[in-house]
């Protein structure tokens, strides 16, 4: 079973252990003794945010989907309503959950990408 725990900015590692503005999450695997599996490094800006880094170390597209939907939902939680995927890592799970590419950027908006693909159609 996989934990997913939002941490402060500086264990976050480079680039992001120094910038403030910075919030992430951590996902821990409890089957290996709590062993760290990936991280996701965002930004909220008012009503959006920005996805900037997904990292899972063994590319396992559950990880990378759990890490998403946490800092949707960290977002969703604090009147955020648009999500901006800007990770290297990750976009064909984003787009998965619904991002959609809009001007060179996956964006989509935090209610529909939390739903269910039951609820989308597919």
């Amino acid at each position: 079973m996989l934990k997913f725990l939002p941490v402060n900015f500086k264990e976050l590692g480079a680039p992001f252990c120094e910038d403030e503005t910075v919030n992430g999450y951590i996902g821990y695997d409890l089957s290996d003794n709590g062993k760290e599996c990936g991280k996701c490094a965002f930004r909220l800006n008012g009503y959006s945010m920005e996805i900037l880094s997904v990292d899972v170390y063994d590319n396992d597209t559950e990880t990378i989907e759990g890490l998403i939907r946490s800092a949707l939902n960290f977002g969703g939680n604090r009147n955020v309503y648009i999500a901006e995927f800007k990770s290297d890592k990750g976009v064909d799970v984003a787009v998965t959950l619904g991002f959609e590419l809009e001007e060179g950027t996956y964006k989509g908006d935090i209610p529909s990408l939390l739903q269910g693909s039951c609820c989308k159609g597919k």
